[in-house]
């Protein structure tokens, strides 16, 4: 079988995401879980790379009402894991994806967030 692959790899200055998230409806694009663990001070890179991922897959398949219900945590070694819930889990199936592989980074002024979507 022909797999098929595509990465996204974003950065965002840790400026440009705090005027993002002081005008933009946090809830659009976090669960309340992910707002609870991620959104206290020195975290910030966390939910930046959180975001980047999101919008990755909301750019290919043109979807942004339904963010919130992607959420994006950590397993036990806190590696972030995609978690699919609502309605988002059909349109990712419909959308012929497989598989979503992320990983998230941050240093003192930029956050990295890389999205691989499998078909």
């Amino acid at each position: 079988t022909e797999k098929s692959y595509r990465k996204c790899v974003s950065r965002i200055s840790r400026e440009e995401f705090n005027l993002f998230f002081s005008t933009c409806s946090p809830e659009k694009w976090f669960s309340e879980r992910e707002m609870k663990k991620f959104s206290y001070p020195g975290c910030a890179g966390s939910l930046a790379g959180r975001y980047l991922i999101k919008k990755a897959i909301g750019d290919f398949i043109n979807e942004y009402d339904k963010l919130a219900e992607i959420e994006i945590l950590n397993d036990e070694m806190g590696k972030p894991v995609v978690s699919l819930g609502g309605n988002i889990e059909q349109v990712i199936k419909d959308a012929g994806i497989k598989k979503i592989g992320c990983s998230i980074s941050h240093s003192r002024n930029y956050f990295t967030g890389m999205t691989i979507l499998s078909f």
